[in-house]
């Protein structure tokens, strides 16, 4: 019995010993330095190890402690997944104490690159003001090929072949990076489009449309060139070069004179665009924490004569914040605004909202104007966390045999105020702010796939359900 006890003390003593010796010692490690002496990087058939490596915020022969080692590897991953070349990723760590140094493995499953697949799109500014007429007219039809990290370093190069509609041939290629440090690329691209329809006017904050069969009212062509520099992780400047030729017919200037301004069936120019942005948002598909800045300005025309068609500089920029509240609740709040300040304005570039950008609840309407301020906020809590289904890998290609989903509910509230100062004769909504609240549910799933349901509605009393295949900000 004595024994027994002695021995349970024993055994007491030296596990509390041990205990607080290890404690000790991780306390030691954790304020050390350690060498990243090795990365490897495993299911990468295509992608090229640089392009994952550039990710990283700590290369190799770079030191970190131990107490950075965990926020290190999930913001590498993080920024591994936010390149949009893989389902999913993991780093994992090998830590050699007597040494001091770290080995790194990067596991990853590349997506699926190619895509030679069918065009069938509405041209309505949203799916919901195409349901509200299913006008089978406004589809588009026809094949796209693209190629997703073309060459293995991230490249992207896409053709276009598109009838129905809007009626669009061309191509476009953006190579990221073409200098050894990984921070300068270049992208090019040309569309050619026409179309048998065409929004000539905003009357009551609604496109109003002007169709012939077998006649093109609209024709285009645009040429664009870009230099991209990414000195590091989350800054990014473009320069883009464009130049722009369009024609519209006799029909549409009879019933706008103003569309392209002072009766003008042709308008040809030039564009200097300018964009910088800082993105250190954990999921650029959808965010749940980070922010973003982000500025672009544009300069459509260069002739600054009295009697240029077109001389505008318009400035954009937009903050987005998002927040975690706690274990299940988020914050996202964006602000943008628009600055243009022209004593003319064709109708064909005077566009605000409606379009890319929207208050919820108004996606029945057009607000165009020269300024305009946005806000959109929203309160999510994540019903379904992270998951991956599986499927049978013997009967479904491997890059989509990965499923990752998750799901959030959110309330939200958007508001905005658009200045116009030529157009707002028959349109109520212009230089008054407009307001839209709602909840809505969100799922998101691979291939950047974003779907929302939302029920809003906006100043006017109005309410609807709507669906949209985008975070929305």
């Amino acid at each position: 019995m004595s024994f027994c006890i002695s021995s349970i003390f024993k055994g007491v003593l030296i596990f509390f010993l041990f205990h607080f010796s290890l404690c000790r010692s991780q306390t030691v490690d954790s304020a050390a330095v350690y060498r990243i002496n090795e990365i490897i990087i495993r299911g990468n058939k295509k992608t090229k190890d640089r392009i994952i490596t550039r990710e990283l915020s700590r290369k190799l022969n770079d030191t970190i402690t131990l107490s950075k080692l965990h926020h290190f590897k999930k913001r590498s991953e993080q920024n591994i997944f936010n390149t949009q070349l893989f389902i999913y990723d993991s780093i994992y760590s090998v830590i050699d104490h007597d040494t001091k140094t770290i080995q790194l493995k990067i596991s990853v499953k590349e997506r699926w690159y190619i895509w030679p697949v069918p065009v069938f799109e509405i041209q309505d500014r949203n799916f919901n003001s195409w349901w509200r007429t299913k006008d089978l007219f406004r589809i588009n039809y026809g094949f796209a090929l693209g190629f997703d990290n073309f060459t293995g370093v991230k490249d992207k190069l896409v053709f276009l072949f598109q009838k129905g509609y809007s009626e669009k041939f061309g191509f476009s290629y953006k190579l990221p990076f073409v200098n050894k440090a990984q921070t300068i690329g270049i992208s090019s691209s040309y569309i050619y489009s026409r179309n048998n329809e065409v929004t000539y006017i905003t009357q009551y904050n609604e496109p109003q449309f002007v169709r012939e069969y077998g006649t093109y009212l609209r024709t285009e062509q645009e040429a664009k060139i870009g230099l991209i520099h990414r000195p590091n992780l989350y800054e990014q400047n473009t320069i883009e070069v464009l130049v722009k030729s369009a024609s519209i017919n006799d029909t549409v200037v009879k019933l706008n004179s103003d569309f392209y301004g002072k009766s003008r069936k042709k308008i040809t120019y030039a564009s200097l665009q300018y964009r910088y942005t800082f993105d250190n948002r954990d999921n650029k598909q959808y965010a749940l924490k980070g922010w973003m800045f982000d500025l672009w300005a544009t300069q459509d025309g260069f002739d600054f004569s009295d009697n240029s068609p077109i001389n505008n500089l318009n400035v954009t920029v937009s903050l987005k914040k998002h927040t975690k509240i706690s274990n299940r609740v988020y914050l996202a709040n964006m602000v943008k605004g628009r600055w243009m300040n022209v004593d003319y304005l064709s109708y064909n570039f005077n566009r605000s909202l409606g379009y890319t950008d929207l208050v919820r609840g108004y996606e029945y309407y057009i607000i165009d104007g020269q300024k305009y301020f946005l806000s959109k906020n929203s309160l999510r809590y994540q019903i379904i966390k992270p998951r991956v289904f599986q499927t049978n890998s013997r009967l479904t290609i491997k890059q989509f045999s990965t499923i990752p989903y998750y799901a959030f509910i959110n309330v939200f509230f958007d508001a905005a105020y658009i200045e116009d100062k030529f157009y707002n004769s028959t349109n109520f909504l212009n230089n008054s702010w407009q307001y839209g609240y709602g909840v809505g549910l969100d799922f998101i799933t691979y291939y950047d796939l974003v779907m929302r349901f939302e029920y809003s509605f906006n100043r006017q009393n109005q309410g609807g359900f709507f669906i949209h295949l985008s975070s929305g900000f």
